[in-house]
C-alpha cells in the first residue's frame, strides 16, 4: 500500500527504475551488491569469470580451489586406473582401493609437477595423459597465482555498518541516523556519503516508486579514524517529514548508502554501499557511545563491539 506525500521533488539519477509501479524486494543488499536478477540474456552475458572470482568471499575462493584440485585429480586417477595401470613403472598394485590411491597421488605429483619419481609413465598414450595433466597444472598455478594478486592488491573499503539505523532525538526535532566503522586498520581520507531513499508513492491516482535525496547534518569528513554517526536531520526538508513507522511500512521504505572515499595505503578510490529497509529502522532508540579516551593517556580507545548498542528513547511520530 502506497502513500500520498505530495510537495517534496524526487529525484531521477539513482541509476534505478524511478517509476516502476511495484516493489517486491529492496535494491540493495546489506553488503552492498545490487539485488538484480538478470532474465533474457545467456550465461556468458551475465557472468564474468574472472570478476565473480576476483569478488567472492575468501571461505568460497579457497574452497574452490580445493574443490577444482580434488576433482582434476579424481579425473586423471580414475583414466590412470582404468586404462593406464600397466604402463605405470614403479605402480605398487594392491586392493582396488589401494592401486586407486596409488595413481591418485601419482595424478597429484604431475599436476603439480612435484614428480617424485617413484612411478613413471611408459608409452605414448600414458606420457601424452600425463604430459597433458602437468600442462593443466602449470596452467591452473599460473592462473590461481594471477587470482591470489589480484585479490590481495585490489583496493576495497574496510568498513563496517550498524545492522540498523535508528530515529533518535537530534536537536529539537528527531533524525534518522546509523553509523560506521572503519576496520582492518583502514586510513580513510576525503570520505563522502550520500543517502537516497525510495518509497512507494501515490501520485494522480497511480503507485510509483520515487527517490528522494536525504540531506544529511553534514555528508563529508577529511578523515575516517573513530566511528561516524551519520544523521539525517528530520524536518520540514525531510521527505519523511510528519510520517508515522506505520506510513514507512506502507511506503516500502527504504534508504541506500553510498560511501567513496580515498583510501591512503593503496593510494585510490574505495566504494562502499549498503540499505537500510523500514523494518531495519528502530523508533525511539539512539546509539551509545563506543569509544573513550585511555586511562593511560595512550589515546583513544574505540570498542567495536558497540557498533550496535543502543538505548531507548520515548517514541514519537516523526
Amino acid at each position: 500500500m502506497a502513500i500520498h506525500k505530495p510537495g517534496k521533488k524526487d529525484i531521477d539519477n539513482t541509476g534505478l527504475n524511478s517509476r516502476a509501479t511495484t516493489k517486491y524486494a529492496r535494491f540493495i543488499n546489506k553488503d552492498g551488491s545490487p539485488n538484480v536478477v538478470w532474465r533474457g540474456s545467456g550465461i556468458l552475458d551475465r557472468y564474468s569469470i574472472y570478476h565473480y572470482l576476483i569478488n567472492i568471499p575468501n571461505w568460497k575462493f579457497i574452497l574452490l580451489i580445493f574443490g577444482y584440485y580434488m576433482l582434476i585429480n579424481l579425473l586423471f586417477a580414475g583414466i590412470y586406473y582404468v586404462g593406464c595401470q600397466n604402463h605405470l613403472l614403479g605402480l605398487i598394485k594392491g586392493t582396488p582401493f589401494e592401486t586407486f590411491e596409488e595413481v591418485y597421488f601419482f595424478s597429484s605429483q604431475t599436476l603439480t609437477t612435484v614428480g617424485y619419481g617413484r612411478i613413471s609413465p611408459e608409452g605414448l598414450l600414458t606420457n601424452t595423459i600425463a604430459s597433458t595433466e602437468a600442462l593443466i597444472g602449470i596452467l591452473t598455478l599460473a592462473i590461481i597465482t594471477g587470482l591470489l594478486y589480484g585479490r590481495f592488491v585490489k583496493p576495497k573499503a574496510y568498513i563496517r555498518y550498524s545492522d540498523n539505523a535508528v530515529i533518535a532525538p537530534f536537536r529539537d526535532s528527531k533524525g534518522l541516523m546509523f553509523r560506521l566503522l572503519p576496520i582492518k586498520n583502514a586510513r580513510l581520507s576525503e570520505v563522502v556519503v550520500t543517502l537516497t531513499a525510495s518509497m512507494m508513492i501515490e501520485e494522480n491516482g497511480k503507485t510509483i516508486n520515487k527517490y528522494y535525496s536525504l540531506p544529511m547534518q553534514f555528508n563529508t569528513i577529511n578523515s575516517l579514524y573513530l566511528s561516524w554517526t551519520i544523521v539525517h536531520p528530520i524536518n520540514e526538508d525531510s521527505p519523511i517529514w510528519g510520517m508515522s513507522m506505520q506510513e514507512l511500512e506502507e511506503a516500502d521504505f527504504e534508504f541506500m548508502v553510498y560511501l567513496k572515499a580515498y583510501d591512503e595505503d593503496f593510494s585510490n578510490t574505495v566504494i562502499s554501499r549498503t540499505s537500510y529497509t523500514f523494518d531495519e529502522i528502530l523508533n525511539g532508540t539512539k546509539f551509545t557511545p563506543m569509544y573513550y579516551d585511555s586511562e593511560e593517556g595512550e589515546g583513544t580507545i574505540i570498542d567495536a563491539s558497540k557498533l550496535n548498542d543502543y538505548t531507548k528513547t520515548p517514541e514519537s511520530r516523526i
